[in-house]
């Protein structure tokens, strides 16, 4: 094939100049996708990744609030509390109250990693009905002072048939 091309200066310029653009075009076809394209993807992602840490954050800030909102109102609850309060008398002036004293021996418990901050008292009741007990939990949790049942070891039928033995130690703390 033979192209004899007679063209005039002019003409040769065109000819030249619009190689050149479409070859830059075919150029910027290829660079495109390569370069801008491909960092705009990745900063689409890395943006919705942070817009994703940033929702994480929030809803752990709402949290923390929360949790912070809670423990104020425990610190007040502990504040209310007269100075000298002791779990061990509190809890004995229970027993006196509801008449299960008789049944009942109350000491201080104390586990291998216990904290001056957290006392704990162990109260064993022999021979109580479940109404008795469910009415002695109701008046301790009722008097505001902050206590709650660290654990419960057993709940069982009393030997002698009459009534249940149970052993729960309950927690607290101090300001």
């Amino acid at each position: 094939m033979n192209l004899n091309l007679n063209l005039d200066f002019k003409e040769k310029i065109a000819l030249f100049l619009g190689i050149l653009a479409s070859v830059l075009v075919l150029l910027l076809a290829l660079y495109v996708p390569m370069g801008p394209r491909k960092w705009y993807k990745a900063s689409e992602e890395e943006l919705a990744s942070l817009k994703n840490e940033l929702q994480m954050q929030s809803m752990f800030k709402q949290e923390e609030a929360e949790r912070l909102d809670k423990q104020k109102v425990l610190m007040e609850k502990l504040q209310g509390r007269p100075a000298d309060f002791s779990l061990f008398t509190y809890v004995e002036s229970m027993l006196n109250s509801t008449n299960m004293r008789n049944r009942a021996q109350l000491e201080e418990y104390k586990p291998r990693n216990a904290s001056p901050k957290q006392p704990m008292v162990q109260l064993r009741l022999q021979g109580v009905e479940f109404q008795e007990l469910v009415d002695f939990l109701h008046k301790v949790y009722s008097g505001g002072t902050l206590i709650a049942v660290y654990k419960m070891d057993y709940l069982r039928p009393a030997p002698s048939e009459k009534g249940l033995d149970c052993d729960i130690t309950f927690i607290t703390l101090v300001s």
